[in-house]
């Protein structure tokens, strides 16, 4: 029975929970019922800065200092908690295997299995398609801590020296989240006087499982696999083996030593077999509740020469060091377990079942509270206890539970008539045996929620509840009754069901913000801080389309579901997507085979150097190639309306724009944005490569014409021209691999040669010199995410330098026609595509009629643009590109080694390309040129000539005063020529730069 059987594999390690804490309400200052938020007993007035909220809540009393004690200027607050900031992330930190368990018998700590790495980690997402995802630690009730949730995504094993691009050695999915089953109190006896004493003696209990029927639980065939996990893929060969489970607990919790950092946990667990009949989420076993209040749950499981114990909390620790034990081991050191003497295990009628001698309870670190004793007599009837003088367990006769065992529902619509419910299923035990109980379940408050139960299809032992919410607020369902008594969660969202008779045209941002936005910008501050501050509508209108993608509810059991907290009711998540269209609106439309040659012979450093460099003008001329064909096809609200004109056919809007829902399908413009996007990962990774080698970065130029068949020798002609099948093809062209015939030299053959070099030239990397160039995990593909969900593009010595370079290559071109990375390729990503075109009854170009090649200045194979408003939003274009390149180079001359997703620079870098660059190319693409029938269209970008400070500060003064002075010149320009956004946009970091040039800011979010 899972973990109460064999074979066992034991894990430890640390856990990192970066958890809000000024949602718990200790003050009354947040209604959960309506999402509500007041200070000093009057709602807070939503014109004022968010911040002014936030000081208030931090200044409350009781306040605490360093150390957690008492003191009126101390820098903790109670209302705030000790982390105001937090994000919700969760992870596991250098969790490994510790022990191997294949019979009964000792742990053993030698086999070659120990030490290898596990991993849990968040959902891929599909729309940013990230690696190194996070976990979500949720509290679906903020004022109580038994109400957590853990949303991960993916579980994977890994070889004890495995590196971010190393394989697994075993993955699964996880399909679904996983709470906190037993919370205990009093896990560490001694109290320091600190006033998170409680939390540093919880203990929390979690569990979730894998399913082996899943097309995603793998082990990896072309690894040679230790021999106990041989003995763990023949267990799961059994017919009765459902996959396996994972228990893991967290206790001991670091004490923060400032606000708003996150916490580390001790983490130690087990992995077993996850049996028929047996709950995802819930420990399998006979239930023993303590009757003292510091000891925790056990179970049992009595089999036919022994008895096993799962105890993993169930005796305290006594004492805990004042401090962590170093940066490495960042939890406090604990002192032995509490000394109970020697515990017996009866049954009903007195009889002596088992012992569990004292040494062998204290010896947690050895099996983490899972372990088996001789069986001493056959036959147990009736229900067990165990105990000594000093402790007593008893059983729980019955065990009501189920998988979904913390729940949000939707308020009732009383307007219409309609109600929400959600219908779970419950298992029941009588002593760990399916039975049917003589009472299951009720509304711990009826007036919050109804309860209805019925027979499941699941059969004997199984209860349908149908839950309905009759009202907004937090309650509890009561499963059993007496001493049994167990509970699930529920959280009754708030009622804004007027919000969906609101029509889209009035869903502004100002409305979005007061009735969504808001309460998470005053409660959840880490937006603001660490990503973008909801009370910026510049950012807001920037991603108006990615907020309803994260927002979207049919990702809310995904890990990236914003916002994390869950307590986004329906009618308000549907409003971003009323935000969104109308963000796109505002932007009206105007009217014979032959041999390969040979890939050159890169011959020395110097050599590999230049055609590095050369690879990333070519990954930038890509990029933007890409771009200015995306930005050529309306967005959907434009295409929407040549629908309603007649010029376009309903079929043909889905084809250039995508779905109404704005979901995955984004058509042929969101397919070219995605490849771009992509492209600018190989010009990073091809960069962090160079950089690898000693040198700095380089920022790399745009060639086009004849400039582009000098540099790079492909006779595939390098252009800003709107979309067209023509167009299309080239593209086609341009990512064609080396595994299909083709005359000539292409794009494929520079890598060729580049990875031969990366391999065979010496001394190209400095021994020790450590990864180089930051690390990033936007927009990579959910296969590399499977494989590696640790991968940021690290580069730091051969191996990982040829496995960015493969990277690139089967990103592009999908490394075979049979690879499981060929469809996902841009090479046949570019053809289904050209497919779909070809399939149309009539010819259909989608695209504006831009100039091909706009220019500001005369030069070969562009056209200048004459239109003195063109011109004048052509300069600002050019003005902000440099500025995007600026902050790039600015950050990398720092040497920086953290994620390029930390990088205030980078994220500015990146905000300044998505909110400033693409609604200036929009804009461009419908605006005359002075060529008569044609279109503008953003300008060829002239190579980014000037320079910055690396004096950290003085760059960042520098920049900010270029800010400045293209937020002045926007506003020069004519009224209707931009938007306000992009000029906030442009003030909002000025003043960035310059609280990053006088050190009020830290350099990495």
């Amino acid at each position: 029975m899972s973990l109460l059987d064999f074979p066992r594999l034991h894990f430890r390690g640390f856990a990192r929970a970066n958890v809000p804490t000024g949602n718990r309400n200790t003050h009354g200052n947040i209604d959960i019922a309506t999402n509500a938020v007041s200070m000093a007993g009057e709602a807070v007035d939503l014109s004022r800065p968010p911040a002014e909220f936030h000081a208030h809540l931090k200044q409350l009393a009781p306040r605490f200092n360093a150390q957690g004690k008492p003191d009126p200027d101390g820098i903790f607050s109670l209302a705030a908690g000790h982390n105001f900031g937090g994000n919700n992330h969760f992870s596991w930190e250098n969790a490994r295997i510790t022990g191997v368990q294949l019979r009964h018998g000792e742990v053993d700590t030698q086999d070659p299995l120990v030490g290898a790495r596990l991993g849990l980690w968040g959902h891929y997402n599909e729309y940013l398609r990230t690696t190194f995802n996070r976990a979500r630690w949720i509290d679906n009730n903020p004022a109580q801590p038994d109400t957590t949730l853990i949303y991960a995504g993916q579980f994977t094993l890994s070889d004890k020296l495995a590196t971010p691009n190393t394989p697994t050695l075993f993955t699964a999915d996880i399909a679904q989240a996983h709470s906190v089953r037993w919370l205990g109190s009093g896990h560490i006896t001694e109290r320091s006087g600190h006033f998170l004493d409680e939390e540093f003696g919880r203990s929390r209990l979690f569990q979730f499982s894998v399913a082996k029927q899943d097309p995603h639980f793998l082990f990896n065939a072309d690894l040679p696999l230790p021999a106990s996990m041989h003995a763990l893929q023949q267990a799961l060969a059994d017919d009765d083996v459902l996959g396996l489970t994972v228990q893991y607990c967290l206790f001991n919790m670091s004490t923060p030593l400032k606000p708003d950092s996150p916490v580390f946990y001790d983490l130690a667990g087990s992995i077993g077999l996850w049996r028929r009949d047996e709950l995802a989420t819930y420990p399998a076993g006979r239930l023993l509740q303590p009757r003292q209040a510091s000891l925790g749950p056990v179970l049992v499981q009595v089999h036919a020469d022994r008895v096993a114990f799962n105890m993993p909390t169930a005796i305290p620790f006594t004492t805990r060091d004042a401090a962590a034990v170093s940066e490495q081991h960042p939890t406090h050191a604990l002192g032995g377990k509490q000394a109970l003497g020697e515990l017996l295990l009866r049954d009903g009628a007195g009889t002596l079942l088992a012992r569990i001698p004292e040494p062998l309870y204290r010896d947690h670190w050895r099996h983490h509270g899972v372990f088996d004793v001789p069986l001493l007599h056959a036959g147990a009837s009736g229900s067990l206890s165990l105990g000594s003088a000093q402790a007593q367990w008893d059983e729980a006769d019955w065990v009501l539970q189920s998988d979904s065992n913390q729940l949000y529902l939707e308020a009732p619509n009383h307007k219409k008539h309609e109600q929400f419910p959600q219908t779970i299923t419950v298992q029941s035990r009588f002593r760990g045996e399916l039975a049917a109980p003589p009472s299951l379940a009720q509304a711990e408050d009826g007036a919050l929620l109804a309860v209805q139960q019925q027979p499941s299809p699941l059969g004997h032992g199984y209860t349908a509840l149908t839950l309905t919410g009759r009202q907004p607020g937090a309650t509890r369902i009561v499963l059993g009754t007496g001493q049994d008594k167990q509970y699930l969660g529920v959280r009754v969202l708030p009622d804004d069901w007027d919000l969906d008779d609101v029509p889209a045209e009035q869903v502004d941002y100002a409305f979005l913000y007061r009735h969504v936005m808001s309460y998470y910008e005053l409660v959840y501050p880490f937006m603001s801080d660490k990503v973008f501050s909801l009370a910026d509508q510049c950012k807001c209108e920037t991603y108006s389309r990615l907020m309803w993608q994260m927002c979207d509810p049919q990702n809310r059991e995904k890990s990236y579901y914003m916002p994390s907290t869950r307590e986004l009711s329906l009618p308000k998540s549907r409003l971003f997507l009323k935000y969104l269209t109308q963000v796109e609106a505002a932007a009206a439309a105007k009217a014979a085979v032959q041999e390969a040659a040979p890939p050159p012979v890169i011959g020395s450093k110097a050599e590999l150097i230049d055609e590095l460099k050369k690879a990333i003008d070519l990954e930038l001329s890509l990029m933007l190639q890409y771009l200015y064909a995306a930005y050529s096809i309306p967005n959907y609200a434009q295409g929407e309306a040549l629908v309603q004109a007649g010029r376009w056919l309903p079929a043909e809007l889905e084809l250039a724009c995508g779905a109404e829902d704005r979901r995955r399908n984004s058509g042929t413009r969101g397919a070219l944005l995605e490849i771009a996007h992509e492209e600018m990962i190989h010009y990073l990774l091809v960069n962090n490569v160079l950089m690898a080698l000693g040198e700095p970065f380089y920022s790399g130029t745009p060639l086009l014409g004849q400039q582009a068949r000098q540099r790079f020798g492909l006779d595939t002609e390098f252009a800003f021209e709107p979309f067209s099948e023509h167009v299309l093809a080239r593209f086609v062209r341009f990512e064609w691999p080396d595994y299909i015939p083709t005359p000539g030299k292409s794009i494929a053959t520079f890598y060729i040669a580049i990875r031969q070099a990366l391999a065979g030239l010496p001394g190209l990397f400095d021994s020790g010199g450590g990864k180089r160039g930051g690390e990033h995990h936007l927009f990579l593909k959910e296969l590399t995410n499977r494989a590696y969900p640790g991968y940021q593009l690290e580069v730091s010595d051969r191996d990982s330098a040829l496995f960015a370079i493969d990277f690139v290559t089967e990103q592009g071109e999908g490394v075979a026609v049979d690879s499981p990375h060929f469809a996902s390729s841009h090479f046949q990503r570019l053809r289904t595509v050209a497919g779909k075109f070809s399939a149309c009854d009539k010819p259909f170009e989608p695209a504006v009629p831009a100039l091909k090649n706009p220019v500001l200045e005369a030069r070969a194979d562009c056209t200048v643009v004459t239109d003195h408003k063109a011109r004048a939003l052509m300069q600002l274009y050019q003005g902000c590109y440099e500025l995007t390149f600026l902050m790039m180079a600015h950050h990398f001359a720092q040497q920086p080694l953290g994620s390029l997703r930390r990088s205030r620079l980078m994220n500015a870098s990146i905000d300044i390309m998505t909110g400033l660059l693409r609604p200036l190319s929009a804009a461009l693409m419908n605006m005359p040129s002075g060529v008569p029938g044609r279109h503008a269209g953003p300008p060829v970008p002239a190579p980014v000539s000037s320079r910055v400070s690396s004096d950290y500060s003085l760059g960042c003064d520098m920049l900010a005063q270029k800010c400045l002075a293209l937020a002045q010149y926007a506003r020069g320009l004519e009224s209707d020529a931009i938007g306000m956004a992009p000029i906030e946009m442009l003030e909002f970091f000025n003043q960035q730069l310059t609280d990053l040039s006088r050190g009020k800011m830290s350099r990495e979010a």
